[in-house]
Order: structure tokens, then C-alpha cells, then sequence
């Protein structure tokens, strides 16, 4: 969906919402009603303001609002009363993925197909702007100040917030939105992310009942969480029992609590404004894991920070039936490498031929998503075929076809192991079988 901004937003407009939304926020302040009533009392305020406006104009000379202006001061006015106050307008995730604010100078806002488009920024000052990222942050126990220039917490509906001020020129807001829409691997598929064949692999993984690793790979923003969602979402089960952990630096998952009521959510947790409180990745997954019994781990994503090799410990000490995991990688054959770069900044040393063992035993396979031609696809599937003698044994088992516009099946053929497996969860052998005289490749 391309967003085009609405004719009525000018300067008019913006100056005519400043000036209005005082009006309104004075008229609401000190009520008692909650819920619905306030929304009505929010509703009968504006309207009324705008009619105070029309009557104005009318006895200055001035010409009335036409219809679309209306409407937009009206739908602007009644977001500036909500939590996110006059950024609430911009963070709409039906129109952006990616929300940039550049102080009072200008947003810039990206739709969900890669394009990006200027318009005016939602505050009228450098202290505005400020003003409005110090009171998000401190609604989450975090803070923003000359002390501490930047803060990250997460907003109502998901939407996560990164800003930094005071050693930059302006207050630089950064905001990403998820796409409720697209939580599903054949909603993905709708949109051209992959194919039918893709989709019944990536459900096959969802329904197995034997241990599985799944690590997805890509660049920022390439969609590597929203696949990540999807296969989670293809759980067989309408209700599911399993004990699902997620576990996440900024929680952007976000998994139905409904269909999965024995989910454990595990987000982590900075130090507080006294430095205290903080409870990290690493630490989660070394004490706590175990203990939860899980039957799959998600990790929102796999970084230098400690907590690689506690999760892969624990995947192949039979903790979990299966992880599916993240990690920004420029290309499928880049994952191993940094993986094992990552496990060496860890509390406790561990010998490279243990990680690689590791590896070995506790991934099966890493897909990864890219952005081409403005498009958010798989580009690369690889299977994780055991340990070799030159290192861990990899093949490429879909490449990106730009004659196909998507990636398409390779004649590198699947292990037989693999192939038991997602036969046994219901995929059609015929996706996976190839010409069986191409031997595995062997990588780092």
C-alpha cells in the first residue's frame, strides 16, 4: 500500500491544529470519564471547536473550512489526545513500516513497499520534540535527558522507539511498526515474500514434534522478525498448550496470548534512573531457561552480547524440541561465521570446535530474507547437514531467481534425514526431491 498525505495537510491545516488542540486539551483536562464516555466527550470537544472556528472565520471574513480540511483537523486533533499525542497520526501501521523525525525540520516516513516520502514534522520545536520523547520514556521506567541522550522502549500497539538528542544537531526519532496483517506465512506468501513451495516447508518446521533449529537471517528491516512471527503463527493448533518462550531484547513479536496461553514473554530489562534492575539476554537464557521447561524458543535476535552459546547449550542438551532465531547477517553462508564470532563474547570461553559442534547439532536450517526491488523476499534457503571434516557441512537448497522474481529450488539435494523429517511433518516429498548425483556443499 502506498500512502499519499492528504490534500488538506498544508501549513493552514498544521497552524489551524496547534492552535485548536490546546483548545481541546484544556476542555478535556480534570474530566472524570474513562473509556467510551471520554471518546464521546473527546468527539463532542473537537466538533464543537471546529464549529467556534467556522463562526470565527465567518465573522473575520475569512472562508470556511472545506470538507477535507475539516476532516483532517478532526482526525488530528482527536489523536493528539491520545497516548501518543502528535506523533499518534504518523504511527499508523497500515500506512508506514518506518516512522524518521528530524526535530521541527521534517518526517520521513516509509511505506510498507520501500518507498519514502517528506512531510512536516509533527512538532513545532526542537523542545517539543524533546518534551515528547522524555514523557515516552518515562511512562516505561526509562529516561531522557542531558544524562542520558538516547533511550529505546517500546509504545502502544508495538510501535518500537529509538531517539537521540543533546549530541546530535536535532531530536532524531526513530519508530518502527509492525504489520498486523501480515502474521501469517501465507500472508506472506500473498505478498510475494516467497512461494507455495516456501510456505509448505516453512509450516512443515512449525509442526514438527522432534527437536529443529531454524535461524533467519538479513539485513535491518529486510523482514526478518515478521517471518520469524509468521512461522511461530503456523502452529497446527488453535489453542496452542506448548510452552512457548520468547525471548527479546525490544519485545516486537508479539504472539496472541489467547492462542498461546502458555507463552512465556521474556523481554529484556535495562538498569533503571538509579542504574539498578537490570536483567539481560544472557542472563535469561543461562538461569532461566531451563527451568521453564520449554517445548520451542524464539530468540528475537542472536547478538555479541553473551547469549549464543546458552541458548545453543541448552538447544542441544535437549531443553527444547526447537529454536527458531534471528540475526543480521549479509548472506545465508555468513551465519556460521558469525555465529561462532559471537559465542567468543561470552562469559565463559568455549573451544571453536565446540561451537561448531554445536552448531552442527542444533541448526537445521537458515533462510535468508532480503529487500529486492523495493520487495521483502526469501532469497536463500540453506540445510545445515552435520559436521564435516572441513568445517560445518551447508547446501543451498533455494537461491534467489531473478528471472523468477523469487527464489526457486536448487539441484543440490536435501539430506536424507532432513527430508524423513519434514515428510514426517507433512511436507510434500516432491518439494524436496532433486537429482540425487549433486553432493552437499561444503562451507566455513
Amino acid at each position: 500500500m502506498t500512502w499519499t498525505p492528504p490534500t488538506a495537510h498544508t501549513q493552514e491545516v498544521d497552524a489551524l491544529v496547534d492552535r485548536l488542540r490546546l483548545i481541546v486539551a484544556s476542555a478535556l483536562h480534570g474530566g472524570t470519564a474513562s473509556g467510551e464516555d471520554r471518546l464521546a466527550r473527546l468527539e463532542e470537544i473537537v466538533q464543537s471547536s471546529l464549529r467556534q472556528e467556522q463562526l470565527r472565520r465567518t465573522h473575520t471574513g475569512q472562508p470556511p473550512l472545506d470538507r477535507a480540511t475539516e476532516q483532517e483537523v478532526s482526525r488530528r486533533l482527536r489523536l493528539a489526545q491520545s497516548p501518543l499525542g502528535p506523533m499518534a497520526y504518523l504511527l499508523m501501521p497500515d500506512s508506514w513500516s518506518d516512522v524518521e523525525v528530524n526535530g521541527a525540520a521534517n518526517a520521513i516516513c516509509t511505506d510498507r513497499s520501500g518507498r519514502r516520502i517528506q512531510i512536516a514534522s509533527p512538532f513545532r520545536n526542537e523542545d517539543e520534540a524533546f518534551s515528547w520523547v522524555a514523557a515516552q520514556a518515562a511512562a516505561h521506567g526509562r529516561r531522557f535527558d542531558d544524562a542520558a541522550p538516547s533511550v529505546r522502549c517500546r509504545l502502544a500497539g508495538g510501535v518500537r522507539l529509538h531517539a537521540i538528542a543533546q549530541v546530535t544537531g536535532r531530536v532524531h526519532i526513530s519508530c518502527r511498526l509492525s504489520d498486523p496483517g501480515l502474521d501469517s506465512l501465507p500472508g506472506l506468501e500473498s505478498v510475494g515474500m516467497f512461494d507455495a513451495d516456501l510456505t509448505a516447508m516453512l509450516t512443515a518446521t512449525a509442526w514438527m514434534r522432534d527437536p529443529f533449529g531454524l535461524v533467519i537471517s538479513g539485513a535491518t528491516t529486510a523482514g526478518k522478525t515478521t517471518l520469524l512471527r509468521a512461522c511461530l503463527n503456523a502452529h497446527p493448533a488453535n489453542v496452542v498448550l506448548d510452552r512457548i518462550v520468547t525471548v527479546e531484547d525490544e519485545m516486537e513479536l508479539f504472539l496472541d496470548p489467547n492462542r498461546f496461553p502458555n507463552l512465556v514473554a521474556f523481554e529484556a530489562r535495562e538498569a533503571n534512573v538509579e542504574g539498578e534492575g537490570a536483567y539481560t539476554m544472557e542472563r535469561f537464557l543461562s538461569a532461566d531457561l531451563r527451568r521453564l521447561t520449554p517445548d520451542r524458543v524464539a530468540l528475537g535476535e542472536l547478538r555479541p552480547d553473551g547469549g549464543v552459546m546458552p541458548l545453543l547449550l541448552a538447544l542441544g542438551q535437549g531443553v527444547a524440541r526447537g529454536v527458531a532465531a534471528t540475526i543480521h547477517a549479509p548472506s545465508a553462508a555468513d551465519v556460521i561465521p558469525r555465529i561462532r564470532t559471537y559465542a567468543a563474547f561470552g562469559e565463559h570461553r568455549v573451544a571453536d570446535s565446540v561451537v561448531l559442534d554445536t552448531i552442527a547439532a542444533s541448526v537445521d536450517l537458515i533462510v535468508q530474507v532480503s529487500r529486492i526491488g523495493g520487495r521483502r523476499v526469501i532469497s536463500s534457503v540453506l540445510e545445515v547437514a552435520g559436521r564435516g571434516e572441513r568445517g560445518v557441512s551447508i547446501a543451498e537448497l533455494w537461491r534467489w531467481n531473478p528471472s523468477a522474481g523469487r527464489a526457486t529450488r536448487t539441484d543440490l539435494v536435501a539430506s536424507d534425514e532432513l527430508t524423513a523429517r519434514m515428510t514426517g511433518a507433512g511436507l510434500d516429498v516432491n518439494i524436496l526431491d532433486r537429482n540425487r548425483s549433486y553432493l552437499i556443499g561444503i562451507r566455513r
